[in-house]
């Protein structure tokens, strides 16, 4: 007894048309008897299980410009910083910090920008440019650039368990 299960699995996103993947399985059965089964649908399923979860959980790099990014103190500057490929951010934390992690520069997790424990130097100084977002776009703007701004920056970008950062230098004029 030969029969064929065709399975289909949809992924989208709020932005892109529904990417369609179907997958054709078929089962032989040596075994004409209803009763007999085999371990082969329960392996197949499991993995088409995994498959899905990794088609879910997107893995990405972060770009910075790979050169010092030069300021003038009293003007404004971006930390250019994007997602490679391109993959909407929006529901993924970003964090901008120097030395220390849990002392950030800048925080935006679940939606929004987080300025509660933000280090007290940047407070009503900087901007995450959500424009590009849904692009992968996750630049930061500093206003008011002081010599102490100066020095190394970390773009950190993370998605459920998955994450990536990018090192960025400051130079001030």
């Amino acid at each position: 007894m030969r029969s064929v299960h065709t399975l289909k699995i949809v992924k989208h996103s709020q932005k892109d048309p529904p990417d369609q993947v179907t997958v054709k399985m078929e089962i032989l059965s040596f075994c004409h008897s209803s009763r007999a089964s085999s371990p082969l649908p329960g392996f197949i399923v499991f993995f088409l299980t995994c498959y899905v979860h990794k088609m879910e959980s997107a893995q990405f790099s972060v770009t910075g410009p790979g050169h010092p990014v030069t300021a003038i103190v009293g003007e404004a500057i971006v930390l250019p910083c994007h997602l490679s490929p391109r993959m909407s951010a929006e529901n993924m934390e970003v964090r901008w910090f120097r030395s220390e992690f849990l002392s950030f520069v800048h925080l935006y997790q679940h939606g929004k920008d987080q300025y509660g424990n933000q280090m007290s130097d940047y407070h009503g100084r900087t901007e995450l440019l959500k424009a590009a977002i849904t692009d992968g776009n996750v630049s930061l703007r500093i206003l008011n650039i002081r010599r102490s701004d100066e020095g190394q920056y970390n773009c950190f970008v993370q998605d459920g368990s998955f994450y990536e950062e990018a090192p960025l230098e400051l130079k001030i004029a």
